[in-house]
């Protein structure tokens, strides 16, 4: 009987002490252990801003980021603590993100995500793109046509055996690329490029198959001995 009393006692004992939670776990935290946990995101407005996030630790942590358009004040300390995240205006044109990652002790690292929008007042980047990157013809040619995609004004050119729809524009457009019979019995190669403000040229490689052989040349069947 008492060893029964012992043996529950002992087990009664092992259930209370086990069982701890992480502070990254959603528990309560144990005195015992390093814990850390932050905010893990936040957003900012792209004329600047300034905002705080909190971090709740029992041990020293340091703060690491990956972008200079941030600022981080302090960037190591010790026990919960806040800190003052600061962003400078967005002139890129389009939305920005940064890591922050904060590491102290025995816990696991904790990253929070800053993401920023393009200030109002700052133009769009600009960009040009085709749908295609070549195009095809057939001996007795035809048309065909690109698809541009852009935000900026442009011009466009190809060779001298096709014509094209348009060779100047602004912002998004559909090109119509006409060519000719090939008279000649070899291949057509070339090159369509699309130059705009701002942007890098964009380049088509265009082709068409040779023309037929000329009736006038010898055949295969020419000169051939009578039978």
């Amino acid at each position: 009987m008492k060893k029964s009393i012992l043996y529950l006692l002992l087990l009664m004992v092992c259930i209370a002490c086990g069982g701890g939670d992480d502070a990254g776990g959603g528990g309560t935290p144990d005195i015992n252990k390093d814990y850390l946990s932050v905010t893990p995101s936040v957003e900012l407005l792209g004329d600047g801003q300034t905002t705080d996030i909190t971090i709740n630790a029992n041990c020293s942590w340091a703060i690491s980021k990956d972008a200079d358009w941030l600022t981080v004040t302090p960037m190591s300390g010790s026990n919960t603590q806040t800190v003052t995240i600061a962003a400078m205006k967005n002139s890129t044109g389009s939305d920005r993100m940064a890591i922050l990652t904060v590491q102290g002790g025995t816990a696991p690292a904790r990253k929070v995500t800053v993401t920023q929008k393009a200030s109002s007042d700052t133009p769009a980047q600009k960009y040009m793109s085709v749908n295609t990157t070549s195009l095809e013809y057939e001996k007795d040619g035809g048309n065909q046509s690109i698809v541009i995609s852009s935000n900026t004004n442009w011009s466009i050119s190809c060779p001298d055996w096709c014509t094209l729809s348009t060779k100047s524009g602004s912002g998004n457009a559909t090109i119509t690329i006409t060519v000719g019979k090939n008279e000649k019995t070899e291949q057509r190669d070339g090159q369509i490029v699309l130059s705009g403000e701002g942007v890098n040229d964009v380049y088509i490689y265009i082709s068409q198959k040779p023309g037929d052989k000329n009736s006038n040349e010898p055949g295969s069947g020419d000169n051939l001995p009578p039978s």
